[in-house]
Protein backbone atom coordinates (compact mmCIF):
# COMPACT_ATOMS: atom_id res chain seq x y z
CA UNK A 1 0.00 0.00 0.00
CA UNK A 2 1.14 3.25 -1.06
CA UNK A 3 1.11 6.45 0.90
CA UNK A 4 -1.02 9.46 -0.42
CA UNK A 5 -0.02 12.47 0.57
CA UNK A 6 -3.63 14.74 0.95
CA UNK A 7 -3.73 18.48 1.80
CA UNK A 8 -5.74 19.20 4.82
CA UNK A 9 -7.01 21.93 3.23
CA UNK A 10 -9.28 21.84 0.53
CA UNK A 11 -9.47 24.84 -1.92
CA UNK A 12 -13.48 24.84 -0.82
CA UNK A 13 -12.17 24.97 2.72
CA UNK A 14 -9.47 27.65 2.23
CA UNK A 15 -11.98 29.87 0.52
CA UNK A 16 -14.79 30.03 3.25
CA UNK A 17 -11.90 30.82 5.62
CA UNK A 18 -10.84 33.39 3.67
CA UNK A 19 -14.66 34.66 3.79
CA UNK A 20 -14.90 34.62 6.95
CA UNK A 21 -11.60 36.96 7.80
CA UNK A 22 -12.61 39.27 4.84
CA UNK A 23 -16.07 39.53 6.59
CA UNK A 24 -14.45 40.38 10.03
CA UNK A 25 -11.85 42.54 8.95
CA UNK A 26 -14.94 44.68 7.10
CA UNK A 27 -16.89 44.20 9.89
CA UNK A 28 -13.80 45.73 12.10
CA UNK A 29 -13.33 48.42 9.77
CA UNK A 30 -16.61 49.32 9.68
CA UNK A 31 -17.26 49.74 13.10
CA UNK A 32 -14.29 52.19 13.71
CA UNK A 33 -15.38 54.00 11.02
CA UNK A 34 -18.20 55.31 12.68
CA UNK A 35 -20.36 59.01 11.44
CA UNK A 36 -18.11 61.70 11.43
CA UNK A 37 -19.43 64.43 13.26
CA UNK A 38 -18.69 67.72 11.92
CA UNK A 39 -15.64 68.19 15.32
CA UNK A 40 -13.75 65.35 17.19
CA UNK A 41 -14.98 65.11 20.78
CA UNK A 42 -12.24 66.97 22.37
CA UNK A 43 -13.48 70.19 20.00
CA UNK A 44 -17.37 69.42 20.99
CA UNK A 45 -16.78 70.19 24.10
CA UNK A 46 -15.88 73.71 23.60
CA UNK A 47 -19.15 74.39 20.93
CA UNK A 48 -21.02 77.46 22.85
CA UNK A 49 -21.06 80.96 23.97
CA UNK A 50 -18.28 81.74 26.70
CA UNK A 51 -18.32 84.85 29.00
CA UNK A 52 -14.97 85.82 30.02
CA UNK A 53 -14.37 86.04 33.76
CA UNK A 54 -11.17 86.75 34.53
CA UNK A 55 -7.41 86.93 33.25
CA UNK A 56 -4.38 86.31 35.70
CA UNK A 57 -0.69 87.39 34.22
CA UNK A 58 1.45 86.60 36.40
CA UNK A 59 0.67 90.75 37.95
CA UNK A 60 -0.73 91.09 41.33
CA UNK A 61 -4.14 92.26 40.03
CA UNK A 62 -6.58 90.09 38.28
CA UNK A 63 -7.99 91.79 35.32
CA UNK A 64 -11.81 91.11 35.55
CA UNK A 65 -14.66 92.59 33.72
CA UNK A 66 -15.28 94.95 36.39
CA UNK A 67 -12.07 96.61 36.54
CA UNK A 68 -11.35 96.78 32.55
CA UNK A 69 -14.89 98.11 32.05
CA UNK A 70 -15.05 95.63 29.10
CA UNK A 71 -17.08 92.52 28.73
CA UNK A 72 -15.83 89.89 26.48
CA UNK A 73 -16.79 86.43 25.31
CA UNK A 74 -16.02 83.94 22.19
CA UNK A 75 -18.85 81.55 20.71
CA UNK A 76 -17.36 78.17 19.52
CA UNK A 77 -19.45 77.01 17.04
CA UNK A 78 -20.01 73.03 15.00
CA UNK A 79 -17.93 73.69 12.37
CA UNK A 80 -15.03 74.47 13.65
CA UNK A 81 -15.01 78.25 13.98
CA UNK A 82 -14.50 80.42 16.84
CA UNK A 83 -15.64 84.14 17.03
CA UNK A 84 -14.27 86.55 19.35
CA UNK A 85 -16.95 89.49 21.12
CA UNK A 86 -15.77 92.47 23.30
CA UNK A 87 -18.89 94.43 24.43
CA UNK A 88 -21.58 92.64 22.26
CA UNK A 89 -19.35 93.89 19.08
CA UNK A 90 -18.05 90.89 16.77
CA UNK A 91 -14.47 91.98 17.16
CA UNK A 92 -12.02 89.16 15.39
CA UNK A 93 -13.41 85.30 13.63
CA UNK A 94 -11.01 82.27 13.35
CA UNK A 95 -11.22 78.99 12.15
CA UNK A 96 -10.07 76.47 14.57
CA UNK A 97 -8.58 73.10 15.55
CA UNK A 98 -7.55 70.90 18.41
CA UNK A 99 -4.72 68.97 18.92
CA UNK A 100 -3.90 66.99 21.88
CA UNK A 101 -0.32 67.26 23.31
CA UNK A 102 1.36 64.48 25.76
CA UNK A 103 1.34 61.25 26.43
CA UNK A 104 -1.37 60.22 29.70
CA UNK A 105 1.72 58.35 31.05
CA UNK A 106 4.61 60.44 30.35
CA UNK A 107 2.67 63.37 31.49
CA UNK A 108 -0.22 65.75 31.56
CA UNK A 109 -3.01 65.32 29.02
CA UNK A 110 -3.13 68.96 27.15
CA UNK A 111 -5.45 69.97 24.43
CA UNK A 112 -4.02 72.91 22.13
CA UNK A 113 -6.58 75.34 19.96
CA UNK A 114 -4.67 76.74 17.21
CA UNK A 115 -6.54 79.69 15.52
CA UNK A 116 -5.73 79.18 11.64
CA UNK A 117 -4.56 83.27 10.29
CA UNK A 118 -3.63 84.42 13.76
CA UNK A 119 -0.50 82.34 14.98
CA UNK A 120 -1.85 82.39 18.35
CA UNK A 121 -2.21 79.14 19.93
CA UNK A 122 -3.77 78.49 23.60
CA UNK A 123 -4.04 75.24 26.21
CA UNK A 124 -7.02 74.51 27.57
CA UNK A 125 -9.37 72.33 29.87
CA UNK A 126 -12.54 72.60 30.88
CA UNK A 127 -14.28 71.53 34.12
CA UNK A 128 -18.21 71.72 34.19
CA UNK A 129 -19.48 75.04 32.88
CA UNK A 130 -15.63 77.08 33.26
CA UNK A 131 -13.09 76.95 30.41
CA UNK A 132 -9.42 77.75 31.22
CA UNK A 133 -7.42 78.92 28.28
CA UNK A 134 -3.84 79.89 28.63
CA UNK A 135 -1.61 81.41 25.89
CA UNK A 136 1.14 79.53 24.82
CA UNK A 137 3.32 82.22 22.83
CA UNK A 138 2.87 85.51 24.61
CA UNK A 139 3.57 86.27 28.11
CA UNK A 140 1.46 83.32 29.92
CA UNK A 141 -1.94 84.33 30.93
CA UNK A 142 -4.74 82.34 32.16
CA UNK A 143 -8.24 83.57 31.05
CA UNK A 144 -11.33 82.10 32.94
CA UNK A 145 -14.61 81.83 30.66
CA UNK A 146 -18.21 80.59 31.79
CA UNK A 147 -20.70 79.13 29.78
CA UNK A 148 -23.41 81.13 29.39
CA UNK A 149 -26.09 78.95 27.86
CA UNK A 150 -26.88 75.52 29.04
CA UNK A 151 -25.39 73.00 26.59
CA UNK A 152 -27.88 70.08 24.93
CA UNK A 153 -26.25 66.67 24.57
CA UNK A 154 -27.19 65.30 21.32
CA UNK A 155 -25.55 61.43 19.49
CA UNK A 156 -22.17 63.16 19.13
CA UNK A 157 -21.71 66.43 19.29
CA UNK A 158 -22.70 69.31 22.11
CA UNK A 159 -24.55 71.68 20.72
CA UNK A 160 -25.88 75.04 22.73
CA UNK A 161 -29.64 76.26 22.05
Amino acid sequence: MRPQLTSHFSIRALARLAYWLLAVGSIGLLASCSQQTLLPATEAGLVGNWEWQQTNNGSHTALTPANTGHRMSIRFDRRGRARFYQDDVLVSAANFTVRRDGLQWWGPMRYTITYHGYQRRQTYSLAGNQLHLQDVINQPSTHLFQRIDEAVTTSAVNLVR
